[in-house]
């Protein structure tokens, strides 16, 4: 029978041991980290923050796009709505001679917010830059045309 060493039994202390060794050390040290990038990416995921500005002429969107490369968005325009869709995708290779090990990782992520402006936004006339990881879309102020028809 194993003998106890305090509250744990014998086998229980030989099994943390090789727990911690297959979380912490190399080269399945990647494990903690790959959990860690998980719950990370979990938080910044969130919505897009975005402002919306109106002058005397013209509506403003600027949207904060920290760390996106203006690759990576895409832009929308239907009605008086503006999608801007950002996405990340990411490949990273790793080979350690010394610990003999390969590692390949692919990250895909998606995110969009749509803005509804009570502007129609006029395709022709809307301009969008990128500078510093702040986008800026303008426009000129269009009344929205609300469908409505008059009766004879």
């Amino acid at each position: 029978m194993a003998q106890q060493k305090g509250n744990i039994p014998e086998w229980g202390e030989d099994f943390i041991k090789k727990l911690d060794a297959f979380l912490y050390e190399k080269p399945t040290r990647n494990v903690m980290e790959r959990m860690d990038s998980f719950f990370e990416q979990a938080k910044i995921s969130k919505q897009i923050p975005v402002d919306v500005v109106e002058t005397a002429d013209e509506w403003i969107v600027k949207v904060d796009l920290p760390g996106v490369k203006k690759e990576q968005i895409e832009l929308q325009l239907l009605g008086n709505q503006i999608t801007v869709s950002v996405n990340y995708n990411e490949e990273t290779e790793k080979f350690d001679e010394a610990y003999h090990y390969y590692h390949k990782e692919r990250r895909r992520q998606r995110n969009q917010r749509t803005i509804t402006l009570p502007y129609a936004v006029d395709k022709k006339s809307a301009k969008a830059s990128f500078h510093n990881g702040v986008l800026e879309i303008k426009g000129p102020k269009k009344q929205t045309d609300k469908g409505n028809i008059t009766i004879d």
